[in-house]
């Protein structure tokens, strides 16, 4: 396992775009802190059959990507850094990202973990990554690991438009552990160099069209890789890694299976393309859990909602939602500061319409440590 979240590009796009007119659009530190705002989440998308795509050419350019395939996903939920699993080992981060995931670590298992995952941002001036975090879920909640990279790794530099380069050179150490034991894991370093080198409408699927900039990122570890990277102001992003390193930068090229999709980041929580017919709570996933578990509610209408986490005793340990909230499909991530144990998640609703409805029901939970 090189990188616990290896091929996706972050939903911050520290990235500069051009408008249709082609008037220049540069992307500051201020943009990528508000793309970072806690409770906003992308969802990156993976097409594992493309064996070719057109990458267009350098300077000014389009692209249709709208054929791309959902044979995997992944969200990504921007949280808060105050009491995140791994913050000791990232002092100096600004901003995480948290999702669920599944990682392949042969020194652990000869097949996938399930793992709650964690990146570690620094973004002052320019977007730096620290490095990830991950804990084992359901039989593997033994099992952790964590890597740093030394020095950080310039993520993006900022401000950021056409013709920027910048280069990263830095060494990423993983440290994994089960059942208290340490387990020995050889580091890799790193030498990437980046160009923005083109820029123009790309379209997703779904046929929405957006501004982007691509970027060219070469990195050398024991191997040369090349990878391209097209990214828009909204977080809409599309990255494709060549199969040959050599390949021309413009026209078709061959591609490593795996290509990653994302439409533009959500600034609120999570919303269903329609809104739902009722009131739910879903069963927290996963379960059991740690260190943290996601609860997923939603609301037919814009509704007075309290959410709170309760023990066997009935005593209220955790309130996670308590106000109004709007029609659609909503997520939330409870991060124990409890014992181990049996909990109760609770959703009292009241729509905020003519109709006055209320909802409650409880979704039994178990944290073990």
């Amino acid at each position: 396992m090189k990188r616990l979240i290896a091929g996706i590009a972050i939903m911050c796009v520290a990235a500069a775009i051009f408008a249709p007119a082609f008037a220049q659009d540069t992307i500051k530190t201020t943009d990528v802190s508000a793309q970072f705002a806690v409770g906003n989440f992308t969802t990156n998308r993976f097409d594992s059959t493309v064996t070719s795509i057109n990458i267009g050419r350098r300077g000014s350019s389009s692209w249709n990507f709208s054929g791309l395939k959902n044979n995997n996903a992944i969200t990504l939920t921007s949280i808060a850094v105050a009491g995140s699993p791994f913050i000791s080992s990232f002092p100096g981060a600004t901003h995480v990202l948290m999702g669920n995931l599944s990682v392949y670590f042969p020194s652990l298992s000869s097949t996938p973990i399930p793992a709650t995952g964690y990146i570690y941002f620094q973004l002052s001036g320019d977007l730096q990554d620290l490095g990830e975090g991950a804990n084992g879920t359901g039989s593997w909640s033994v099992a952790s690991a964590v890597i740093t990279n030394k020095p950080a790794d310039l993520f993006y530099k900022l401000p950021s438009t056409l013709g920027t380069t910048w280069t990263s050179t830095y060494l990423d150490t993983t440290v994994a552990i089960l059942g208290g034991i340490q387990i020995p894991v050889a580091g890799v370093r790193h030498h990437a160099s980046y160009v923005v080198d083109a820029f123009g409408p790309l379209t997703i699927p779904g046929g929405t069209v957006h501004q982007v900039l691509r970027i060219k990122k070469t990195d050398s570890t024991s191997y040369k890789s090349l990878t391209y990277i097209f990214l828009a102001k909204d977080g809409t992003l599309i990255q494709i890694s060549a199969a040959d390193p050599n390949s021309p930068d413009s026209g078709m090229i061959s591609v490593q299976p795996g290509v990653s999709w994302a439409a533009p980041v959500n600034t609120s929580a999570p919303i269903l393309a329609s809104v739902p017919g009722k009131f739910s709570l879903e069963q927290n996933y996963p379960n059991p859990f740690n260190p943290s578990t996601t609860i997923t509610y939603a609301v037919p209408v814009k509704s007075s909602v309290r959410l709170a986490v309760y023990n066997v005793l009935g005593e209220r340990v955790a309130e996670l939602v308590n106000g109004d909230v709007e029609a659609g499909s909503h997520v939330v991530e409870w991060h124990p500061a409890t014992s181990s144990g049996v909990y109760f998640c609770r959703i009292e609703a009241v729509a905020l319409d003519k109709t006055g409805a209320t909802f409650s029901k409880v979704q039994k939970m178990t944290y073990i440590r």
